[in-house]
């Protein structure tokens, strides 16, 4: 059976995580994906270390089996090239602030005007109006705008945390997609394309649901450790190990948060699982002292037997190892020609009918620039005159 998006050509303007995150999940899912690259810096990804064989590890996790097309779309021959492209593509993803692409010759309404069942995604910081649409931004600025970054961080301390994993940025990357997805669906029944307009700071916005449910119900500003997922209750909170290592309880059940206290040898504290806020501290420090009596290897298997929703926090390493990771097939090994082989990351989602891929190769900068220019009806002769003048590379 051919994958979902076999036949379906997208041309990539994205660069850095967001947007290549974005298409490798559209490629993965059978998309031939074009990434088109400037032919002097390329993609910033392609320098971020580590690095392993001239390849770097960061970019081959969102950038495996695309195309690399390197052409400067400054300039006319350039943009007589994007025309050819786009009158063959299905989706374009750009990445750039609002007026970049129009300055390129590459907006959507021009564009359009080629090929009316044109998806054309613009995926960017802020989007395409409002006071912030133009200022430049990354995950951090997100976080911090749209209040995540208020909220995240224990309650005895000022400065906020930064999260360590760009949440915003994955998340934008999940939310594109699905909207490109749902545009196929509508150009499925209509046979005509649309323009999304998907912002970063939206989808931080979004991901704020429970604490605006909380402010917009009550008036009550969200604090940092005071809402019920943050650490204000007891039952659902971190706590230290005889050697230093940490539990995650989420014992939000009340028959969880029973059998936990009775297997902690705190049989007392069943009945105060919602306590008021001025019992919370000790039981809190009940719980502490009941955790800091034995191992992160001594707690682990009992809760796991009694199926409880309490975990041991794990680093790196240990993730790479963990045995549902084995299981579900979240970091196969594949064979990047030219590199050999690499753990990366799998689609992440199982599907019964529908085919993924979990592509191997990762393009040089430009690498199939000859083959794509010789399909939209360029010669050698042609191809060679636009790569001495640095139209393209290759």
């Amino acid at each position: 059976m051919p994958a979902a998006l076999e036949g379906v050509t997208v041309l990539d303007f994205t660069r850095l995580l967001p947007g290549p995150f974005c298409t490798q999940l559209l490629c993965n899912l059978g998309a031939d994906v074009i990434k088109v690259e400037d032919p002097q810096l390329g993609d910033y990804m392609r320098a971020v270390p580590p690095i392993v064989h001239d390849v770097s590890y960061p970019f081959a996790m969102v950038n495996r089996g695309k195309r690399s097309l390197a052409v400067d779309l400054k300039t006319s021959e350039g943009q007589e090239i994007l025309r050819r492209l786009v009158g063959r593509a299905d989706i374009i993803v750009e990445q750039f602030r609002p007026g970049v692409m129009a300055r390129l010759g590459a907006d959507y309404d021009g564009l359009a005007m080629w090929n009316p069942k044109l998806i054309y995604c613009s995926f960017s910081g802020y989007g395409q109006n409002g006071p912030y649409k133009d200022l430049p931004g990354h995950d951090i600025n997100f976080e911090a705008l749209a209040g995540i970054l208020s909220v995240t961080r224990n309650r005895d301390e000022r400065r906020p945390a930064v999260p360590g994993v760009p949440i915003t940025d994955l998340a934008g990357g999940f939310n594109a997609a699905v909207a490109i997805l749902a545009s196929l669906r509508t150009r499925d029944r209509t046979g005509r394309g649309e323009f999304i307009d998907v912002s970063i700071y939206d989808t931080a916005v979004t991901l704020l649901v429970l604490g605006l449910a909380r402010y917009l119900a009550t008036g009550e500003e969200p604090m940092p450790g005071e809402t019920l997922l943050t650490g204000s209750f007891p039952f659902y909170s971190l706590y230290e190990t005889k050697d230093g290592q940490w539990l995650s309880v989420a014992t939000v059940e009340p028959k969880f948060w029973e059998r936990m206290c009775e297997l902690i040898g705190a049989p007392e504290l069943t009945g105060k699982q919602f306590a008021e806020p001025p019992e919370r501290p000790a039981i809190a420090e009940t719980l502490a002292a009941r955790f800091r009596e034995r191992t992160l290897a001594e707690w682990e298997p009992l809760f796991f037997t009694e199926r409880l929703p309490i975990a041991g926090v794990k680093r790196v390493p240990e993730v790479v190892h963990d045995p549902q990771v084995k299981a579900r097939g979240l970091l196969p090994t594949v064979d990047v020609p030219g590199v050999g082989k690499l753990q990366v990351i799998s689609h992440p989602a199982k599907h019964t009918k529908t085919e993924t891929r979990n592509p191997a190769r990762v393009p040089r900068k430009g690498e199939d620039t000859d083959v794509i220019l010789r399909s939209l009806g360029y010669t050698s002769r042609q191809i060679e005159a636009l790569a001495k003048k640095d139209v393209v590379a290759r």
